[in-house]
Formats: C-alpha cells, structure tokens, sequence
C-alpha cells in the first residue's frame, strides 16, 4: 500500500469526485484513476461505486477511509516530531488570512516572527475562506486561519479566537445612542454582503433562515475595503467584527451596534492539512498564531 495513493484516496472519498479530487491535488484524472486502480489491487477490493454525480464509498471503502485518516495523521505527527529536534529554524512558510483576521493579527505575527526566527521567510495570502481551505487541501498553503462552519475532514482545526458580530453603518444612518440592534431588524436593511462562498454569508443565510425572514442584499461585494467604502458612502451597511474596524470606528467614520435576538458569532479556526508533516518552520509560525490569539480583541 503507498501512502500517496492512501492520500489521494481520502481527496476522492471526501469529493466524491475523481475530477474535483484531481483538480484538488493538481493531477490529470487518468493519472489518478491509475492510483485508484492500484489501491484496489493492492487490496484486492473495490472501495468505490461510480453513480450519476461522481462516485461513493462501498462498505469497504468507508473501513479504508476512516481507518486511512487515522495512518496518516500519525505519521505526519511522527514526521513533525522528528522535525521539530532542530534547533535552527529555516525555510519558507505559505500562509492564509481572511481579510477581517489578517488585519487584527498580520503585522503582530510578522513583527514576533522576524525577531525571533530571522532566517525564515514568509508568503501570506490574503483570500475568503473557502478558497484558504483549497489551498491548504491542495498543499499551495501550509497554515491558514478559516472562519468556522463547513471544515474539511482533512484537516486538523482547533479555535484561535471568537470575534462577536456587529452591524457596520454610517453614523447618519444610525441612532446616535444604539449600542445594539436585533436580528430581524437588521435583514429589513439595505445590506452590503459578501458573496454566498464566503463564511460571513453563510452565517446571515443561516440564522435569516432561522427566523423565517429573508437575506436580499442591494450589494455583494467580496473585498473587505469595497464593503467599508460602500458603508462609508451611506449606501448600505454591512455585519463585520469591530476588531477589523478600529481606526474607522474610533475616529467616527462608522458606527457599530451589536446584534442580538440572536446574538451572532463566529470563531477563527487554525487549519492545516492533517497528513501533511509540518516543517519546523510552520511549526514556529503555528505556535506564535497561538501566542497571539490572547491578544486580539474579542468583542466590545
């Protein structure tokens, strides 16, 4: 059994697609057709069932999946072990932030990381969620922060932070003493949101759904600076956490009341692929990210 085909089998169990897995992994689809066919030889089975949408897991590919995912990420804790005896730490290390987190915590881990791991570079990408969570998948990043919701499997996530959620507006176009505005009264607004693919939308989606009312906003807009124009502008508002905020909000350029009924919430998650190794270098990076969530604002 090889692990590569171990590895690109679990990116098609997770899929259920041949095509979007060797889209993931950057290989032709008759190239891992082959693997796949190899794999079952191997073990002289089928693990997999072609359907009309892609293909699904028989009895004994679910047992190699489950079981597959245990191997691996055993052995990459084993590799990074073994990595991490080096003192000197070197190399490069790929990393991703949504934009409302890379504001709150870039310059902080460039500062920490520069003085105290001279000789390792680094690449940050500011991009949404779901496209940090490919390039980790597909191995173009090698740590990245994601906003909680649908997480891959394949990767190994655990909480940096909770950030509460506000409603972003002109000062003009809001109550000079509201501090706070529920839910519902918030879809009633001309709203500027991201795009359904990211996070933040998902959330809106979710709990607009929850209260029987519906999300239509006047403006999508992925960038995070175009939402903040646009809501400076007065020509719409937008939900953000304040910590991404914090020189419009304290010069009064914006204002932000807190949601509640319900409150709305969301966690930034520190992700990387579990049957990746990390070097010693995406160790460091990892366990500074952890020293610096103590420091981000939370809420107020």
């Amino acid at each position: 059994m090889d692990i590569k085909q171990l590895r690109s089998f679990i990116h098609i169990a997770e899929l259920g697609s041949l095509s979007r897995a060797a889209d993931r992994l950057n290989l032709s689809q008759p190239a891992l057709s082959r693997q796949l066919n190899l794999l079952e030889e191997n073990l002289n089975t089928q693990l997999l069932e072609r359907t009309g949408r892609g293909v699904k897991l028989t009895e004994a590919g679910r047992i190699l999946a489950e079981r597959a995912r245990v191997i691996l990420g055993d052995l990459a804790r084993l590799e990074a072990d073994l990595s991490a005896r080096r003192d000197h730490v070197t190399g490069h290390v790929n990393i991703g932030l949504p934009p409302s987190a890379g504001i709150v915590i870039t310059g902080a881990l460039v500062e920490v990381v520069r003085e105290r791991y001279p000789d390792l570079s680094l690449s940050i990408a500011e991009d949404l969620t779901g496209d940090i969570q490919e390039g980790l998948l597909s191995g173009r990043l090698d740590v990245g922060a994601l906003h909680d919701g649908m997480i891959s499997r394949s990767l190994h996530s655990e909480p940096l932070w909770r950030e509460d959620l506000f409603l972003i507006s002109h000062p003009s176009q809001a109550p000079e003493n509201d501090s706070e505005i529920d839910f519902e009264d918030v879809v009633r607004l001309p709203l500027i949101m991201p795009t359904p693919k990211h996070g933040l939308r998902a959330k809106m989606q979710e709990a607009a759904f929850r209260a029987g009312r519906p999300l239509m906003p006047v403006v999508e807009a992925d960038a995070l600076r175009v939402l903040v124009d646009l809501v400076h502008r007065g020509l719409g508002h937008t939900v953000l956490p304040r910590s991404s905020l914090v020189a419009e909000l304290s010069t009064g350029r914006l204002k932000a009341r807190r949601i509640v009924q319900p409150g709305m919430a969301r966690t930034v998650m520190l992700s990387w692929l579990q049957d990746r190794p990390l070097t010693a270098g995406t160790k460091a990076v990892i366990d500074t990210l952890r020293e610096l969530a103590g420091t981000v604002p939370m809420g107020d």
